[in-house]
């Protein structure tokens, strides 16, 4: 996590960017390997992916560092599941507290409705795997190194759309694929994840 605080005049966050930041977005990520990847002796030896210069290594369950109202547009896909549920809802809260009114949040996760749909219709032996496969609930030595790495919980419609009311939210509501009042949104909805992804979408 980086100590120096973070430039406010980045007024639209884009929380586990991974590798897809965009162009005039404050975009964070918390793999190690985005610090590894700058080295490049390093980055040759462990392969590790090819981080945008733009990415910044930043762990948000510390804490946002944007003022209150300063942030326009929250963007989060497939991110929120590696928290735990007291995680998630700090985090959320947190965005709350620097959006400024009538600022979006967008989440996007794994679509917990939809994997139990598909079990249910796997008539083949495997069905139980597969959907357990799917969840990534598992944890292993890999943790250690980075913390997060698995899924730590999985929402459905009414899961995520509570968790978001929660955190002060009271307009929130379930989207669709690139059905945004965010203007990047073509940008930021990826079409390889649409398959799997539920949208919810709250404004201050």
């Amino acid at each position: 996590m980086v100590s120096e605080k973070l430039d406010s005049s980045f007024v639209k966050i884009n929380i586990g960017c991974g590798l897809s930041g965009i162009p005039g977005w404050h975009n964070l990520d918390n793999s190690p390997t985005i610090s590894l990847s700058r080295i490049p002796v390093v980055r040759g030896l462990l392969k590790t992916p090819a981080w945008p210069r733009d990415v910044r290594r930043y762990d948000v369950r510390r804490g946002l560092r944007f003022a209150d109202c300063s942030v326009q547009y929250i963007y989060s896909s497939h991110t929120f599941e590696h928290f735990t549920y007291a995680e998630s809802l700090a985090i959320a809260k947190d965005c709350y507290r620097v959006l400024v009114p009538q600022g979006i949040m967008r989440v996007v996760v794994p679509d917990l409705e939809r994997i139990i749909q598909d079990y249910m219709a796997d008539a083949t032996p495997k069905a139980a795997q597969t959907m357990i496969s799917r969840l990534s609930l598992n944890h292993s030595v890999h943790d250690m190194i980075h913390p997060g790495s698995n899924h730590a919980q999985m929402f459905d419609g009414k899961a995520l759309v509570d968790l978001l009311r929660q955190a002060g939210f009271q307009r929130t509501e379930i989207s669709r694929f690139g059905v945004s009042g965010i203007p990047e949104i073509a940008q930021l909805d990826l079409e390889v994840r649409r398959k799997e992804s539920l949208y919810v979408e709250a404004v201050k």
